[in-house]
């Protein structure tokens, strides 16, 4: 419980063209308000965890944390095995996080239903072969099972990825207990219900949609896909009576090798075919390696999975040991853990390579900066079944649905581009500490910092690229000072400022005329001005010290005015400098300010 200075404040919405809702974000997971504070400005005052259950988890994971960073030296492979094993991802640099995303390989990062199912076959493995003939082995088995799943959810903190195959995995037990395993599709609908009565705001969770899509997806097309060949069956009809034993037993291994290859290949598609939609909807991009990358990547880190959690046992069993056994003795079985840990340190190494290699031999197999809205997005499930309909009963009308719908996703995207094509857009954008304006004609933009230094790949990421693949922008342009900008500007400086020694020249005052509209940028004090310069757009920069008055003398009362760091005494003024036009505000502190111009003809609010 932390005792906090100040108070919330409700979240805000995107501030730039198609940036990420974050406030949307927050409200599904019933987060209304936030506050940003310093170290200064809380102190810790109790502890009362609304679920003790779930502290006591976190604290768990955190514990055998410490033993992965204890054994695994490396921290890039030690931030990987946490993040392998117990879904911890704290430690994980964003140019690993990049080069995941970038080869399809970001589910290989968190504890979801790759790991749980990975425990769960290898513990039905254990105990088929060694109690598989006992007495009602399938009832005592199933809650030996979900113990263990349940555990292994536990100690890695609960995290919803975990809950979501936790439950999935003990449907399927229970399922399986009571030999109702032909409805496996019902099985998944049951737990989806089950996890949406816990958390109804699960269903507009990616990580939900992602994992029951890309389950079902394999459900229903991976033994489809698998029946478009039969490796073992090719290989092994090249065997011949008359050849050697060891030719033969090579074609039964190169079919056994084959089919193995060829199922984890129907895998890994089934999967993408249902979850691409959502991918190029949330994540704007599409990477083509992904089957490369998960043939070799998935294998090597179910391996590495395997021996992060024989290192956790195998830690756990001599720390039991030790309370009976000498010192010299612990330290002497403490070889045993740091072998293991060595092996698994080498494996993560070993697919973290391989990642990295894919980015480099194809760098170009990452298609970004995608838009796809929402209606697009439901328009391409839909062609994605009606075309599996058809594919299971070959009936025309199926086909002419598929047909239809491809047609209404091909006409919403040249409406979409018609509909941008003629749209010329002047905007400011909301940066913190910065001054951005776009200049926007259809699908070409320039971009002008108005400070002396470059925009930052975060700020670039972040504030300007989500309006680019919005609207499908080719090859924009950065300038910075206005130098090299196609818009002409012209510079009012004083004495003081107007130095011909500095490279870019300082200026209280630049003015610019773009389609039409007369811009101005106002950054210092302004000075006493020959005539007036009237001016449809007035942008103030960078904590301008004017007056409403020295506004309209120098720049007339027409002028709409875009602010964000101004003082006070501008606050507390007229809040406008002429008539107000309808539908546009004069005046506005937080959030960018868009207008949309013709080359002949008044101004015109844009929508937002």
């Amino acid at each position: 419980m932390w005792l906090v200075r100040g108070h919330p404040d409700a979240s805000k919405g995107p501030l730039n063209p198609g940036e990420f809702d974050y406030r949307r974000y927050l409200a599904f997971h019933q987060v209304y308000h936030q506050q940003f504070i310093h170290p200064d400005q809380y102190r810790v005052v109790g502890l009362a965890p609304p679920n003790y259950l779930v502290a006591i988890s976190m604290r768990a994971a955190k514990q055998i944390d410490g033993v992965f960073k204890h054994y695994v030296k490396a921290k890039r492979e030690y931030a990987l095995a946490s993040a392998l094993v117990l879904g911890i991802k704290d430690d994980v640099d964003a140019d690993t996080k990049q080069a995941y995303a970038a080869t399809g390989t970001t589910h290989i990062m968190a504890v979801s239903g790759l790991q749980v199912g990975l425990l769960f076959a290898a513990l039905t493995w254990a105990l088929r072969l060694g109690f598989g003939r006992t007495r009602g082995f399938r009832y005592w088995s199933a809650g030996v099972g979900l113990a263990v799943i349940w555990a292994y959810a536990f100690l890695t903190g609960l995290s919803p990825s975990v809950l979501r195959a936790a439950v999935m995995f003990t449907f399927v037990i229970v399922g399986r207990a009571a030999g109702r395993q032909e409805g496996i599709i019902n099985t998944l609908a049951v737990a989806a219900f089950c996890l949406l009565l816990y958390d109804p705001f699960l269903v507009a969770d990616v990580g939900f949609q992602l994992s029951f899509l890309a389950v079902l997806s394999i459900v229903y097309l991976q033994p489809r896909i698998a029946r478009w060949f039969d490796a073992k069956a090719y290989f092994a009809g090249r065997q011949r009576p008359w050849q050697p034993q060891p030719v033969q037993a090579a074609w039964r291994g190169t079919g056994w090798a084959a089919e193995a290859v060829w199922q984890a290949t129907a895998l890994s598609l089934a999967a993408q075919v249902a979850t691409f939609p959502l991918g190029l909807y949330y994540f704007h991009q599409f990477p083509l390696s992904f089957l490369f990358s998960n043939l070799v990547a998935v294998p090597i880190s179910s391996g590495a999975v395997y021996v992060g959690l024989a290192l956790l046992l195998l830690k756990g069993a001599l720390a039991l040991l030790g309370l009976i056994l000498p010192a010299s003795a612990n330290a002497a079985l403490d070889l045993l853990p740091q072998g293991v840990a060595w092996v698994f340190e080498q494996m993560i190494w070993a697919f973290n390579e391989y990642i990295g290699w894919i980015g480099r031999v194809l760098p170009g197999a990452l298609v970004r900066e995608i838009h796809v809205t929402a209606g697009q997005t439901v328009l391409v499930f839909g062609l994605l079944g009606a075309w599996f309909v058809w594919q299971r009963t070959r009936r025309l009308i199926w086909l002419g649905a598929a047909a239809s719908v491809a047609v209404a996703l091909a006409g919403s995207r040249v409406a979409e581009a018609r509909a941008g094509a003629p749209l010329n857009e002047f905007v400011v954008y909301s940066i913190p500490r910065r001054s951005v304006v776009g200049f926007w004609q259809g699908p070409t933009a320039e971009f002008v910092a108005a400070d002396s230094l470059p925009l930052s790949e975060t700020e670039r990421t972040y504030r300007l690229l989500p309006g680019l693949i919005q609207r499908g922008a080719r090859a924009p342009a950065c300038r910075v000072g206005w130098r090299g900008a196609a818009v002409p500007t012209r510079r009012l400086a004083d004495a003081d400022s107007a130095n011909p020694k500095f490279y870019l020249q300082t200026s209280p005052v630049v003015l610019a005329h773009w389609r039409g509209l007369r811009l101005g940028f106002v950054s210092g004090c302004l000075g006493p001005a020959a005539r007036p310069t009237p001016l449809d757009v007035l942008v103030l920069r960078r904590n301008a010290r004017v007056t409403p008055g020295a506004l309209a003398a120098a720049f007339g009362p027409q002028a709409q005015v875009v602010f964000r760091f101004v003082v006070q005494k501008l606050v507390r003024g007229p809040p406008r400098l002429g008539p107000a036009r309808p539908g546009f505000p004069h005046l506005g502190r937080d959030g960018p300010r868009r207008v949309s111009a013709a080359p002949t003809g008044p101004l015109k609010p844009a929508d937002g």
